[in-house]
Parts: C-alpha cells; sequence; structure tokens
C-alpha cells in the first residue's frame, strides 16, 4: 500500500533535518494534527506582550523557523517589527516566502541558539523575546545562558515569552498526558489507546532536554525576570515566561 505524506519517514540525519524542505513539509503537516493546541499557545503569546497594541515595538522571535509566532504578533500589532532568529538556511527562505505581507516590518537573521554568542548575530534591543517550541532542543546548561543574554536584550518593561513543552514529573504522568492530548485531538471518537499512528511517526529532529516546570521558573528568576510564571498549560505543553 502506497504511504501517505502524513505517513511517511523522512530519510534524513537529525543534523541535516533543517535543511531538507522535504522534512521540514512532513514536520509541518505531523505537527498540524496538534494545531488546536498550537493555536491556544501562540494567542496567549500574542496576549500577554504588556505592551499597548498600537506601540511600535520591537520583537525578537528565537528558533522562529519560518516565523509563525513573529508574523502572528505582527498580524495584531500592526506597528510593530520582528526579528526571527533561526540556524537553518531552508526555514528562512522559506518564512521570506511565507511573509511577504509583512515585507520591511520582518527581517531574518541565521544564527545557531546552543552557541554561546548567538546574540552577536543580532543588533540593538528588544521590546519582547519570544519563542514557540525551540528551546526544549537546547540543554539546561545552555537554556541558563540562553535567558540570561535575553534579558540583556530586552529593554526596561520588556518580556520573555516561551511557549514549550515541560518534562513531566513522572513516566505515569507522562503516559496520562500523552492520552490526555489524544483524545484532544482525536474527539470522542478518536483513538482511546493514547496513540494514533501519527503520533508514531518519529520524525528525526534532534534531542529535547526538557525541563521540569519549577527548574524553568527559577532559571528565569536567576536570569533576573520579576513576575515569572506559567501563563498557559495544557498536560505538559505551556506557555511561562517574566518580565523587565
Amino acid at each position: 500500500m502506497e504511504q501517505k505524506p502524513s505517513e511517511a519517514k523522512v530519510a534524513v540525519s537529525p543534523e541535516r533535518a533543517w535543511e531538507d524542505r522535504g522534512f521540514i513539509e512532513s514536520w509541518d503537516e505531523r505537527t498540524d494534527k496538534e494545531r488546536s493546541i498550537r493555536d491556544m499557545q501562540m494567542k496567549t503569546v500574542v496576549f500577554m506582550i504588556p505592551h499597548p497594541r498600537e506601540q511600535a515595538i520591537r520583537l525578537l522571535d528565537v528558533g522562529a523557523g519560518y516565523g509563525a509566532l513573529a508574523a502572528a504578533i505582527l498580524a495584531d500589532r500592526p506597528n510593530a517589527s520582528a526579528v526571527c532568529l533561526d540556524g537553518s538556511e531552508e526555514m528562512i527562505k522559506l518564512g521570506r516566502e511565507r511573509n511577504g505581507r509583512f515585507k520591511g516590518r520582518v527581517e531574518f537573521v541565521r544564527g545557531a541558539l546552543d552557541a554561546p554568542d548567538w546574540s552577536s548575530a543580532l543588533s540593538g534591543s528588544f521590546d519582547a523575546v519570544v519563542s514557540a517550541r525551540a528551546l526544549h532542543h537546547l540543554t539546561h546548561e545552555q537554556r541558563h545562558r540562553f535567558f540570561r543574554a535575553a534579558h540583556g536584550l530586552l529593554n526596561a518593561g520588556g518580556c520573555f515569552i516561551n511557549a514549550d513543552s515541560l518534562l513531566a514529573p513522572s513516566e505515569g504522568l507522562r503516559q496520562q498526558y500523552r492520552r490526555t492530548r489524544q483524545r484532544w485531538i482525536d474527539g470522542p471518537s478518536g483513538n482511546t489507546e493514547g496513540e494514533t499512528h501519527a503520533s508514531r511517526v518519529r520524525l528525526p529532529h534532534g534531542a529535547h532536554y526538557n525541563g521540569l516546570m519549577e527548574d524553568e521558573l527559577g532559571w528565569l528568576r536567576a536570569a533576573g525576570f520579576k513576575d515569572v510564571d506559567v501563563f498557559w498549560k495544557f498536560t505538559n505543553y505551556c506557555v511561562y515566561g517574566g518580565f523587565k
């Protein structure tokens, strides 16, 4: 039987995954099954930015991919501008293709978040630093450094907001979270075992280093952020951050 695109495994190494357009499209299609969850995460980021909507803020989207989160913020804030930082040249090309309507308001910059000097690729300061489903690829020590650097990039009154996943406190809870998400995605008549074929397809996109929620919030406080909190949470998916 011929495999559908969403069911096919993409033969690409983890090191090259984000430079392969076929992999990116397969990943995009697979994660689209979680669109309702992703939309809640994204809207929370958009709504939690504290500045008035009419203010001409400058934001940084890190691990931006093709800039979906930045685009949502720009659509909500007509005077905002964005810098999208990502390590994949192919993602950046795709971002420029998809965000033509924000010409003059969005800039794509290539830079590796796991590099100690990742912020050297940027110029100026920002009113908001945001990220979506990217920072879990950084080790805990790299995230310590990242949070400190993000705090240093922000103007007074700015914010850091991250939409990502967390480490479940136990294996039992991790399994329950998976079943709960699957019921949400599939609906009442969906898979009751908590795992569809789509969720079993593992595309190679690097290691995950999720932290526990209390660890993540502690790292933000240690970096200098104030009013650190979880702004939204569903199973182990969350939006959290702090302010300067």
